[in-house]
């Protein structure tokens, strides 16, 4: 592996590095560019926070990195001083190149309307774990003792019946043959048998009282399955007041904390310095990445905007109190979180997705796609081919599944999912506990239902299609239309 070249730009001496100071009032400003010669398999490793990065691919064999901070209301002493404890560090060589911001201080926020200074809080990720409940069943109790057994037949010698003597004799030969039959069965054997009758008749009204007991249990276990689904659909109400309240928080940091789309110079920033003094400061930094289509992309952003190439594959990143904007994601090693982050793709082609707590999720067109969404709303546009999504505590919306669909496996916890199906023959499965479910009339459909849980499985138009919906809801709303 070649030797790498570091680079870390604080000081005006480095030759490699083009800074640049401008005045303009009380704007400052320093621009690091630096290029390297990569490989086909180069990786671009990017950990940054408040900044605006930007990707667009080429075909030559170089990444071009270009990094500007303006910095507005400082001294030059000042800019001087934030320049070097909060520049930008790059590191890199053929195979591998980072590009880092320094760590931040305190950061709060000040709003020009009102002249007020704000100290922005970001709240922390609320732990909302999905609301199982733990029915208990209570044991079912032994209904009787076994019964008692049949006394014992004594031996009991008989004579054979002589039909040779029947034919002669007839009826008379019958009944000396019964009698000397009965004389077997001897008084104390009698007694036993009533004794045996009795206690078989105790036995019988003991089963009744148990079997009448358990009437009266399956009743009150069905009002308490009642009481348990109304609860459960308490707890949901709640955890989505909690969610809305979450987000609503977000908006609000999210206002003044991510980069404003209505400024065109970004968010107005309030620095706080190590010894607590205050410095009143406007901070914008932007990167710009020029790179080969081959290049692969870590990413760790928090408090910025993600704009992609026209073509990202296999990428890795985790994104923060951030904006993702793409026109195509590639790769099945492509891996995104994203938490309190909007996502906007135009053609998701391959890759896994987890998202937490981000509104405004907004996938077009969708080839291959694994979804793990907690408190989030997501809208695919359009399924192509397959996708799995387990969606806790959100809202998922599919308004088109392609006529030439494979397969789409959903698991609704706590949550809404609103579908449009497809027109063309399909198998389909829905599961559902403590759910609520509405569908067209033209599914064909035998449904099974014990308590609070249903099973819905059928066909439309016809069965063994090779195409299949799945769908597992708990505490949730169902919701499919033709």
């Amino acid at each position: 592996m070649n030797k790498l070249h570091y680079k870390v730009f604080k000081s005006l001496v480095l030759s490699c590095c083009l800074f640049t100071m401008a005045s303009y009032g009380q704007m400052k400003s320093k621009t690091y560019k630096e290029t390297f010669t990569v490989g086909d398999e180069a990786v671009v490793d990017i950990n940054t926070s408040h900044a605006d990065i930007e990707f667009e691919t080429w075909n030559k064999n170089q990444v071009v990195i270009e990094a500007t901070i303006e910095l507005e209301g400082a001294t030059p002493e000042e800019a001087e001083a934030y320049f070097s404890k909060e520049g930008i560090k790059i590191l890199g060589n053929s195979q591998e190149i980072t590009i880092k911001t320094s760590g931040e201080h305190s950061w709060s926020y000040w709003d020009d309307s009102s002249n007020r200074h704000i100290v922005v809080d970001i709240p922390e990720m609320p732990n909302m774990e999905p609301l199982f409940l733990d029915i208990q069943i209570p044991d079912i109790p032994e209904i009787i003792k076994d019964m008692p057994p049949m006394p014992p037949i004594s031996p009991i010698v008989v004579e054979k019946f002589d039909y040779d003597a029947y034919e002669k004799e007839g009826e008379k030969y019958i009944e000396k043959w019964a009698a000397e039959f009965e004389k077997g069965f001897d008084e104390e054997y009698q007694k036993e048998m009533e004794a045996w009758g009795k206690e078989m008749e105790a036995r019988v009204k003991e089963r009744e009282a148990v079997r009448e007991e358990m009437i009266k249990e399956r009743e009150e276990m069905s009002k308490e399955r009642e009481e348990i689904r109304k609860e459960a659909e308490e707890l949901r109400r709640e955890a989505h007041e909690a969610r809305r309240e979450a987000m609503e928080e977000h908006r609000i940091v999210h206002k003044n904390v991510i980069i404003s789309k209505h400024k065109k110079d970004g968010p107005n920033v309030f620095y706080r310095s190590a010894d607590g003094e205050r410095r009143n400061y406007k901070v914008k930094k932007t990167i710009k990445i020029k790179m080969p289509k081959s290049t692969k992309l870590k990413m760790n952003v928090r408090h910025g905007e993600v704009k992609l190439a026209e073509n990202t594959r296999n990428m890795n990143a985790t994104l923060s109190y951030s904006r993702l904007l793409a026109s195509t994601i590639d790769g099945k090693n492509t891996k995104i979180v994203a938490s309190y982050s909007p996502v906007s793709v135009q053609r998701w082609n391959y890759g896994n997705l987890n998202l937490n707590f981000s509104e405004e999720v907004a996938l077009k067109d969708v080839n291959i796609l694994k979804l793990n969404a907690t408190s989030s709303d997501v809208t695919i546009d359009r399924l192509l081919k397959s996708a799995q999504i387990n969606n806790d505590l959100g809202v998922l919306v599919i308004n088109t599944i392609a006529d030439d669909f494979e397969d789409l496996d959903l698991i609704v916890q706590n949550g809404e999912l609103v579908c449009q199906l497809p027109s063309t023959p399909f198998n389909i499965s829905i599961d559902g506990t403590s759910s609520s479910y509405s569908g067209p009339s033209d599914l064909k459909l035998v449904s099974e239902k014990n308590g609070n849980s249903f099973v819905h499985s059928g066909y439309f138009m016809q069965k063994d299609s090779g195409k299949s919906i799945e769908i597992d809801s708990r505490y949730s709303e169902i919701v499919l239309k033709k």
